[in-house]
């Protein structure tokens, strides 16, 4: 066969070897970048039972309980976020490290310092599997962690992020019921007494007063919808958060005739934001929740006369609740609610 002829085929087949070498070696390339990865936790997610862990700010044991719920082991009754406590196991378990040092490395790094940056211990059972995470090198971003066996690991840094959880951020947030603005029947802000007919809230001692609806609507839809942002599982006396003289005390009555009450205390010191509140439905406890919870309470009797916008307003919604019955008010109480 002429020589020109043959040439373009012996360069297609010079490139498929290449092509083929190529292949050979990332495959070989990710399968060593694959074994590189040393597991530094030998239990699986289902068999720890036990993770303690800290740094310069945190200190906290989370413990598997027998139903399989986490919980703090110095404070059990603080409500968890189960599936964000299980996702921080989760990454406990999977804890990996790109190389272990050998001893004639060891001399290259620096010396093991007495301050780590975090500790970790995980057990399982009557296995415990201590890690401590000493210095830093920011230019290989990687950590130096020792094990129970003072066999030293390079960490990737970020494999190590977000793994001491402050309490705060494995909280659940708390409802005070588990009833919406169609449950009740009356309300009680201060001296101001409400009761709900048919989605229409009077005076309970005027009922021909014009009130502002969706003011009201708003009262009873703040207490039905307040979520938590911390519980204090032992708190001090009603004066240290000021519920003993609180700044708005409501009472709702639902219509199975059970009845919910909530006071409304100082600011935090923390976060001025927040404020603290106590329910009747839980005691011994004493909540921190966003201040705007209160501003709904921030009314009068005379603040609370529906204005002839309101009148007009609520004649309007009137209208298309006639003309679209599946929508108009109740839309309103939902989305309300849902804030």
């Amino acid at each position: 066969m002429n020589r020109k002829k043959m040439m373009p085929l012996l360069l297609l087949a010079a490139g498929v070897v290449v092509l083929a070498v190529l292949l050979v070696l990332l495959q070989w390339s990710q399968s060593r970048g694959q074994q590189a990865e040393i597991p530094l936790c030998d239990f699986s997610v289902d068999a720890i039972d036990q993770v303690s862990y800290s740094d310069d700010s945190v200190e906290e044991t989370l413990i598997r309980q027998d139903g399989g719920d986490w919980v703090l082991q110095d404070d059990p009754t603080l409500p968890l976020d189960q599936e964000v406590t299980g996702s921080l196991i989760e990454k406990f378990a999977a804890l990996t490290a790109t190389r272990q040092l050998q001893p004639e490395e060891l001399a290259e790094i620096p010396a093991r310092s007495d301050t780590p940056l975090m500790e970790f211990s995980i057990t399982s059972g009557e296995n415990t599997r201590t890690l401590t995470v000493d210095l830093a090198n920011d230019v290989a971003d990687i950590y130096y962690v020792y094990d129970e066996n003072d066999t030293v690991y390079t960490v990737t840094q970020t494999n190590l992020a977000g793994l001491c959880k402050d309490p705060k951020d494995l909280y659940k947030a708390q409802t005070l019921t588990d009833k919406t603005i169609d449950d009740v029947a009356a309300m009680q802000v201060g001296d101001l007494s409400f009761t709900q007919t048919d989605g229409t809230w009077t005076l309970t001692d005027d009922p021909d007063y014009d009130l502002d609806q969706d003011a009201v609507k708003k009262m009873a839809n703040t207490v039905c919808g307040v979520k938590t942002d911390w519980t204090i599982t032992a708190p001090q006396a009603d004066s240290a958060y000021g519920l003993d003289t609180p700044d708005v005390t409501v009472t709702v009555t639902f219509t199975d005739g059970s009845e919910l009450t909530v006071r409304f205390g100082n600011l935090t010191d923390a976060d001025t934001t927040l404020c603290y509140l106590a329910s009747s439905g839980a005691q011994d406890l004493v909540y921190e929740a966003s201040a705007d919870y209160k501003n709904a309470f921030a009314v009068t009797r005379e603040s609370l006369q529906a204005t002839e916008a309101t009148a007009e307003s609520a004649a309007e919604e009137d209208t298309i609740v006639a003309e679209h019955p599946v929508g108009g008010k109740d839309d309103y109480a939902d989305a309300d609610q849902e804030e």
